[in-house]
């Protein structure tokens, strides 16, 4: 298993500028009608999964169409869905917190000459961390197959809108 094998993020160069990029996407968005797999906002977008094929990492995809000098450019973006987001964010938060007070009682115990059996809630909150970050390497490579889905999903649709040529 490799844990690099799909980037989170990534480019596509346009041979178009972002002007014209938009109004291809926004034109072709407008053809299909109303889709519930995928949401645009402007040059902001994102492609799901339909809800009957949700795991617990699934990802979305998120992009939007840039233009950094002559070049116009489309960043995207895999990130996990927002409630599975939060949580792994809420839980590094309540992780850190607890291992900074727990270095702080471990210090103050040590000091006042007591056992500093605060170290220990440090020791488990960064283990806590370290587990919760190669889960989500796992979960990760889990969905690399939706990943793939939701990549080829938007590069059919670049397509269709006459952004990227035939690959």
């Amino acid at each position: 298993m490799q844990w690099f094998r799909l980037r989170p993020t990534f480019e596509i160069q346009l041979d178009i500028d972002r002007s014209e990029a938009m109004r291809r996407i926004q034109t072709h968005y407008d053809s299909l009608g109303p889709i519930h797999s995928m949401f645009l906002h402007g040059e902001y977008g994102e492609f799901h999964l339909a809800s009957a094929e949700h795991r617990l990492w699934s990802p979305h995809l998120s992009f939007y169409v840039d233009q950094q000098g002559d070049q116009a450019l489309i960043h995207g973006r895999f990130a996990p869905r927002l409630e599975v987001w939060a949580f792994v964010w809420v839980v590094y938060l309540a992780m850190a917190f607890s291992a900074f007070f727990g270095v702080a009682l471990a210090y103050s115990q040590w000091s006042l000459g007591g056992s500093a059996w605060g170290g220990w809630v440090a020791v488990v909150a960064i283990v806590a961390i370290f587990t919760l970050y190669a889960v989500a390497h796992i979960g990760q490579q889990l969905s690399s197959d939706q990943m793939h889905t939701l990549r080829d999903r938007m590069d059919t649709f670049l397509r269709d809108a006459k952004i990227l040529g035939k690959e």
